[in-house]
């Protein structure tokens, strides 16, 4: 239980820096929390709590989706919405105190390490079957009740966040492209390929494979 407590903490510690990474891009931040940084926006909330209260509602909205099917112990995704929030604004500190130079170069390798540290966090932390964070939860969900495959219906997820985004920021916001630019586009479909090649890699290296899903 220890070993797969430690892996839940650094799956989140590694996917809150690839949401840091995406947002010191500015090239936009990654779709699950382009809602969270819209909030910021439009607000002037800290993104760490934003990002609490935005996770806070996808858990509700499992609730809606799996209805008997959703287990108590779910809930625990209350608890993830703290420490990845947390994770979120230290990571952010982290971050802009490496002094990472800002130029085209730079902010595009970004996005991409960015992709690659969310998918990697996600294939960390899902397989612990302690409590997904409340967006991989809601994917979960979708993939529980139809049957459809994880990384597809996390491409279809994180591209509705993006809309969502613009829309919000459209209306609420100086521009619509606020939290949202051509990295967030990239990253909504990249994270779920580059989720399901980690997967496939690590079945190659070790002939095992690693079921993300935890009914």
């Amino acid at each position: 239980m220890f070993k797969r407590i430690c892996l839940f903490v650094l799956g989140l510690f590694i996917m809150a820096f690839g949401v840091a990474f995406s947002i010191k891009s500015t090239f936009g931040t990654t779709p699950i929390s382009s809602i969270s940084y819209a909030l910021n926006l439009c607000t002037g909330i800290n993104i760490g709590v934003t990002t609490f209260i935005f996770n806070a509602s996808l858990i509700v909205l499992q609730l809606l989706i799996l209805r008997s099917k959703f287990k108590p112990k779910r809930l625990l995704q209350f608890i993830n919405c703290f420490v990845f929030s947390y994770f979120t604004d230290l990571t952010l500190y982290i971050v802009y105190s490496l002094n990472i130079p800002d130029n085209l170069l730079v902010n595009v390798i970004l996005i991409f390490v960015s992709i690659f540290l969310i998918a990697l966090g996600i294939f960390i932390y899902m397989p612990t079957d302690i409590a997904p964070l409340p967006g991989e939860g809601c994917v979960e969900a979708v993939a529980i009740v139809t049957g459809w495959r994880f990384s597809s219906i996390k491409i279809a997820f994180d591209t509705s966040m993006v809309i969502i985004s613009v829309i919000m920021c459209y209306f609420f916001y100086s521009t619509p492209w606020g939290s949202v630019n051509i990295g967030t586009v990239i990253s909504a479909f990249m994270v779920g390929f580059t989720l399901r090649q980690i997967a496939k890699l690590y079945n190659h290296i070790t002939g095992k494979d690693i079921n993300i899903i935890n009914k």
